[in-house]
């Protein structure tokens, strides 16, 4: 897995500053990253935050999500910001699933073939979370405690990328006849689709790479998935679309089990309760397989349900089966 092992530092977050810094690719690892994954997850999940900016995602009022420009040490740098609403577990806006689907890719993906922007969960203090959106000038999706019995609100990030657009056309047909290259990424985003049950095909829930050398498409909105009810704008993508697919995901794949995937999904992240502040801790036993947000006293839990579990196996074996039975090629 991507994720780093070690605890996480209590959260600072500093919501007022008077300009907006430019990101630098210091390190870059590739064209959409300007910095190393990483860093990019230590940011995400532990680093002390000050905001510089906040804009709805796509401009317009009354969004769920927002495009916040944050700095942390050295690093400037773009994430997309959803507040979760009570309970944490309410249609298109599910931390666990966006969380769930950045993990699902390191099962068959490197990390130079990822298609889920780095993703986390943190925990931020309620009125930290009203002032950082109080400067969009929104006041239609005021936040609110995720539970009752804490003053706090959990919060997806997710790494903002650069040198990306909308697709023109998707899939492109014509390129995938010519540039295996292309063939072969949109393969691993078609295999990510597939195993998360992707249900939402709205326009901008996927990217495309400018990258001519490196064209992935990325899945940046994977809220609509699992056992998610579905978007009334499509579901193409849940389905396998392509004709090959990349033969050295389906060789991982081949490896996976179910009491793996449940050792591995059935507790994405867990936070308790240190010095006032909810941090991240290694996972403990799960609290309940049935449920996919657990709590009690003083931890919150985060995962995928046995039944999700169980319906992400099940598509993947039926996968394998397709491929064995010719109806899929492979791309060596």
């Amino acid at each position: 897995m991507m994720r780093c092992a070690h605890l996480l530092r209590p959260l600072v977050f500093v919501a007022a500053v008077s300009a907006v810094a430019a990101p630098a690719p210091a390190a870059a690892q590739d064209a959409n990253f300007l910095l190393p994954i990483p860093e990019i997850e230590r940011v995400l999940r532990e680093g002390e935050i000050q905001v510089l900016d906040v804009q709805p995602s796509r401009g317009l009022p009354g969004e769920r999500t927002y495009r916040v420009t944050l700095q942390s040490g050295d690093h400037v740098l773009g994430v997309k910001y959803a507040p979760a609403r009570e309970g944490a577990d309410e249609f298109n806006n599910r931390p666990r699933y966006e969380l769930a689907a950045y993990e699902v890719q390191t099962l068959f993906l490197d990390e130079r073939e990822m298609v889920v922007p780095p993703t986390a969960i943190r925990a931020f203090p309620l009125d930290v979370v009203q002032a950082t959106l109080a400067r969009a000038g929104d006041a239609a999706n005021p936040p609110e405690r995720t539970f009752d019995e804490w003053p706090m609100t959990l919060v997806a990030l997710q790494y903002w990328m650069f040198n990306v657009d909308l697709p023109e056309e998707l899939p492109d047909e014509d390129r995938i006849e010519a540039d295996e290259v292309y063939e072969r990424l949109l393969g691993n985003f078609n295999l990510l689709t597939y195993a998360i049950g992707h249900s939402d095909s709205n326009q901008g829930n996927f990217m495309q790479s400018m990258d001519p050398d490196w064209p992935r498409v990325f899945s940046v909105d994977n809220g609509v998935a699992f056992a998610s009810e579905e978007s009334n704008r499509g579901t193409q993508w849940r389905d396998l679309q392509l004709d090959r697919y990349p033969a050295s995901a389906i060789d991982r794949l081949r490896g996976l089990s179910l009491e793996g995937l449940q050792a591995q999904f059935g507790v994405l992240v867990q936070l308790e309760i240190r010095d006032g502040n909810f941090v991240e801790v290694e996972p403990t036993e799960n609290l309940d397989p049935g449920r996919g947000v657990r709590r009690d006293a003083e931890r919150i839990q985060l995962g995928l349900t046995e039944r999700e579990i169980r319906a992400m196996h099940r598509r993947i074996v039926r996968l394998l089966e397709r491929v064995d039975d010719g109806r899929y090629g492979l791309i060596p």
